[in-house]
């Protein structure tokens, strides 16, 4: 059961990165032009990525707890051979949820501004 530790902990972290990902790329309109309406990053937004950020660390902490006599040597060698590519992907998707949390932020306060100025120009 300890041998899939690491392997488990990095998929979910994976998975909860890409869904981050998806809540940025639909709330923030991101995949179309700029139309207005967009909301801010929210919260629990925010929340998850930097829990998604902490969950790409506890895959590696778990190896090194258990790295000394707790895996089978092939599922080890397994670990060793793919933690370096593993530990790219972790970071380029946290990498990219900044991006897109940045994009959303930044057409959300275009929305806020465009909102004011066109309340300004009624009165």
């Amino acid at each position: 059961m300890v041998d899939i530790l690491p392997a488990a902990l990095w998929c979910v972290d994976v998975v909860l990165s890409l869904n981050i990902i998806v809540i940025c790329l639909r709330r923030g309109g991101l995949l179309k032009r700029y139309a207005g309406g967009v909301a801010r990053v929210s919260w629990p937004v925010t929340i998850a990525h930097v829990a998604s950020a902490l969950l790409g660390l506890t895959p590696y902490l778990a190896f090194t707890w258990f790295a000394d006599g707790g895996f089978d040597p092939d599922v080890r060698d397994f670990y060793v051979r793919y933690g370096w590519p593993s530990a790219t992907v972790v970071v380029l998707l946290i990498l990219v949820q900044l991006v897109c949390l940045y994009l959303q932020a930044k057409r959300a306060m275009m929305s806020e501004m465009d909102a004011r100025l066109n309340r300004a120009k009624r009165k």
